[in-house]
């Protein structure tokens, strides 16, 4: 596991220095506050600053584990994301609101072995959700798809 975790800590600390940087090249504060670069340059600080804790207690457990680098459940999260990626990629054709609703209830029923009324109540309840929190409520305008959904 410290093999991981030393991996793990060096792709944060790559992105949090992405983070930082790009960050930098924006306006640090506006006319009446914060400006645009203020929030993502102390989210890139703070990722570098949780790699490197993770890198040095990486590095301290290297040789001293006996555990597998990959776990059993490894599997199922790795799933989750290429399902998740292969929902953004569908957004184009069944729209946001519909897509995660889908996404909801295909990783309910595959990677968390839900019932069938389970999953098809919480595709049902995450499609209203995100059309009505963010479609009305905040009025931001999500992507309809082909499906107009």
């Amino acid at each position: 596991m410290g093999v991981a975790n030393l991996l793990a800590g060096i792709a944060v600390l790559l992105l949090g220095s992405v983070v930082a940087f790009s960050a930098s090249q924006l306006p640090y504060r506006a006319e009446y506050g914060p400006g645009p670069g203020f929030l993502p340059l102390w989210i890139g600080i703070i990722l570098i600053g949780c790699a490197i804790v993770t890198i040095i207690k990486a590095v301290k457990q290297v040789g001293h584990e006996r555990g597998r680098f990959i776990q059993p459940k490894t599997g199922r999260v790795a799933f989750v994301l290429v399902t998740l990626m292969i929902t953004f990629l569908l957004v184009p054709v069944f729209g946001l609101s519909l897509g995660l609703a889908l996404f909801t209830g295909f990783t309910m029923r595959t990677a968390g072995r839900h019932g069938w009324i389970l999953c098809i109540v919480m595709t049902v309840i995450t499609a209203a959700a995100v059309r009505l929190i963010f479609g009305h409520v905040l009025d931001i305008p999500l992507p309809k798809g082909y499906i107009g959904l």
